[in-house]
């Protein structure tokens, strides 16, 4: 009997040595995110939350919902993880990594600035991180470091149409991206544009557009093309609301 009493206080210290060291409350949560689970993770971290909230739970859950395009619920979930989270947190890196691609996707580029400048000063940036971090500042307007950051990182290693492309998700001043633009192949340039106009966008950028699509018309000769640009010449007057070159291209697309 004394001996099933000190076997049962042994491994009762144990658990208590273990749970003080940290050992993960969400076991399976990696393996999950790991194997692209992220509907499984989704239900077993909501589950575990609704019983105690973790910072760790917390990171797996922001994780799947990532992972399931759920990008604004993944971002207040992330918030709320870097609330709890210790200074020593297991997590804590790829958490900030993981912030600079779910705040960009939910339009909260301080946030991904926050996370970029913490990465940054412990060295720790990645290519995604960085191109992320470019973005946002020229978002904010933070001209200034948005040049030290390129020359640092991208200016001898980014291609052009990359180049481009984060120019225009970041809406940057008109005359860096048509500079940008120049250097590209003209059907190059009709998938960066075809990318920007896929959802609706204001009447305001689409004229901005428009003046980089309207000379495609002509510099695209592949008539395997011609109805890409008609078609998105036409959303893009649709989009700034000039009806008759509208209804001009759309019948143009449709009659090809």
């Amino acid at each position: 009997m004394q001996r099933n009493r000190t076997l049962a206080y042994l491994l009762f210290s144990l658990f208590l040595l273990l749970a003080s060291c940290g050992i993960s409350p969400a076991p399976g949560f990696s393996r999950l995110a790991d194997g692209g689970k992220f509907a499984e993770l989704e239900q077993k971290s909501a589950k575990a939350l609704s019983k105690r909230i973790e910072a760790e739970t917390l990171y797996y859950r922001a994780v799947a919902l990532e992972g399931l395009a759920r990008h604004d619920e993944a971002f207040h979930l992330l918030s709320l993880y870097f609330a709890m989270a210790s200074a020593k947190d297991a997590n804590l890196v790829v958490a900030h990594r993981l912030m600079c691609r779910v705040a960009t996707e939910a339009k909260e580029p301080e946030k991904v600035l926050s996370s970029a400048r913490w990465l940054d000063s412990l060295s720790l940036l990645e290519r995604e991180q960085v191109e992320l971090y470019y973005q946002a500042l020229l978002m904010t307007g933070n001209v200034d470091e948005a040049t030290t950051i390129f020359t640092r990182f991208l200016k001898d290693t980014i291609e052009p149409v990359a180049y481009a492309r984060m120019l225009l998700a970041s809406e940057a001043e008109e005359k860096k991206v048509v500079e940008a633009f120049s250097f590209l192949h003209p059907l190059e340039q009709l998938t960066l544009i075809q990318s920007s106009a896929s959802d609706t966008v204001s009447p305001e950028r689409a004229k901005f557009l428009l003046s980089l699509a309207i000379p495609l018309e002509a510099a695209i000769t592949d008539s395997s093309y011609t109805v890409q640009v008609y078609g998105l010449l036409a959303d893009l007057y649709g989009y700034a609301d000039l009806r008759v070159q509208a209804r001009k291209y759309s019948t143009l697309a449709q009659n090809l």
